[in-house]
């Protein structure tokens, strides 16, 4: 992107007044307008709050991410809660279940499996929620705080974002659907048994590895903790047997005090 003399002196006035304030070293990507189109350039503004004193100067407001999916669905809250933490702003458009829209053909043009969320960038598209996550991480934090700046940070917290596809959500999905989804002349109760047993096999390889870790995959909250604090919630808050997992007490504890799972992640189960 070619910057005329106005821009770099507008960059240097914003990076000035940050200094000046000694903001915070949340770093955000800087976006600017030439010939009326949207553009990212290669700049690093430290504060989000000079970023909209960038938008502010420029007499203009940033682009919206546009995000499909309803509020109580456990893919959506992942990107919701992601992106409070981070601070962007978004449209929600209701999508899956009682709203529908999910299998209209202009939603199944976007997103062919027909399920939530669905993210919208601009005119990029896309879909499953752990994607989204990543992309989110890797577009609005760029100091790598929750994908990590380095590829062995990012391969662990890739690991435990798989094994929650993989081993921890499968269990959790049928102990939830059956509990709060189904009736319960419909329950089957071996299964649902069967399921909780399978969840605390789970939450004990989980609660062994936060014994020697603060959060999921090391000393800082990341990517890995997000989905997992979720299956945590739905977990404390169902009408079961629970053994007593230490760790995981401890750490779900931490989770539910940051803004995005209480905004997102701390309401009725339906």
């Amino acid at each position: 992107m070619v910057l005329s003399l106005s821009h770099l002196k507008l960059f240097w006035l914003v990076e000035k007044s940050v200094m000046a304030l000694k903001s915070c070293s949340v770093s955000c990507r800087l976006i600017a307008v030439q010939g009326g189109s949207w553009q990212y350039t290669n700049f690093l503004i430290s504060d989000s709050r000079a970023l909209y004193l960038f938008f502010n100067l420029m007499n203009t407001t940033p682009p919206k991410l546009t995000i499909w999916g309803r509020l109580n669905s456990f893919n959506v809250q992942k990107v919701l809660f992601l992106l409070e933490e981070l601070g962007v702003e978004f449209d929600r458009l209701d999508a899956g279940m009682a709203y529908g829209v999910n299998k209209t053909d202009s939603y199944l043009q976007m997103n062919p499996n027909g399920l939530v969320p669905t993210l919208r960038d601009e005119d990029f598209i896309l879909w499953e929620s752990h994607a989204i996550l990543r992309y989110l991480a890797s577009q609005f934090d760029a100091n790598g705080h929750w994908y990590g700046p380095s590829l062995r940070r990012r391969a662990q917290i890739d690991q435990w974002l798989d094994w929650t596809n993989t081993s921890a959500w499968p269990p959790m999905r049928v102990v939830f659907w059956g509990w709060v989804r189904q009736p319960h002349e419909s329950r089957n109760y071996e299964e649902l048994e069967a399921c909780r047993l399978q969840m605390v096999r789970q939450l004990d390889i989980l609660d062994r590895e936060l014994s020697r870790s603060k959060y999921v995959a090391g000393e800082h909250m990341s990517l890995a903790d997000i989905p997992l604090s979720l299956i945590a919630y739905r977990w404390f808050n169902l009408p079961i047997e629970r053994p007593e997992f230490l760790h995981v007490n401890r750490w779900y504890q931490l989770m539910t005090q940051t803004p995005g799972f209480e905004k997102y992640s701390s309401g009725p189960l339906s």
